[in-house]
């Protein structure tokens, strides 16, 4: 399970590295939480409440498993309408085992995207977006520490990924893909935890 990830890059290169000319009150983070605003691309730069709320779960869903996502009546609709970047500079994770804490980054890539979907709720005043990651089984450096992983897109994939119409194929590749991460051990570093 993703549940920490980091966006810690300039407001310059983040907007040179998806082609962007604007983004509003844009904030580097060490460290992302599960239930803050978090900065995610459709078309356009937007931020998003990282967790989706479903009526009958206590707590919001923040991470959607890609295996699943067909056989699920709550995140079919969101994979195959409402698909998402969530940029990032690095993900952590937990060793299952023994609580070290791991800063996992895309190797060769300054920034990286993982996918998400979104919904939006909607009330007189607002719109409101919640986004959930999409996680894969471990793969790689990862598998040693954990049994999860979000998908990382290739940056090559990434219009395919939000505009592509043939959600079943899109599914398909998610499944199939895998980009190679670098791992650093933060153990000896303060433990987060919310």
């Amino acid at each position: 399970m993703c549940s920490r990830f980091e966006l810690n890059i300039s407001k310059l290169d983040l907007l040179k590295r998806y082609n962007k000319k604007q983004i509003t009150k844009f904030n580097p983070k060490t460290e992302v939480f599960p239930g803050q605003q978090i900065l995610t691309l459709c078309d356009e730069f937007d931020y998003m409440r990282w967790g989706i709320d479903v009526d009958f779960m206590k707590k919001s869903i923040i991470n959607s498993r890609i295996e699943k996502i067909y056989t699920s009546k709550f995140f079919k609709e969101d994979f195959e309408c409402r698909r998402c970047l969530i940029p990032a500079t690095a993900f952590f994770e937990w060793n299952q085992l023994n609580k070290d804490k791991y800063r996992l980054t895309v190797a060769n890539q300054q920034i990286f995207s993982i996918a998400g979907i979104f919904r939006e709720y909607k009330s007189q005043e607002t719109t409101i977006r919640h986004v959930s990651m999409l996680t894969t089984e471990a793969k790689g450096l990862i598998a040693e520490i954990h049994t999860r992983m979000p998908i990382i897109l290739p940056q090559s994939f990434e219009q395919t990924y939000l505009h592509g119409e043939n959600s079943k194929e899109i599914h398909e590749f998610l499944l199939d893909n895998f980009i190679n991460l670098d791992m650093e051990n933060l153990s000896d570093s303060q433990l987060t935890f919310l």
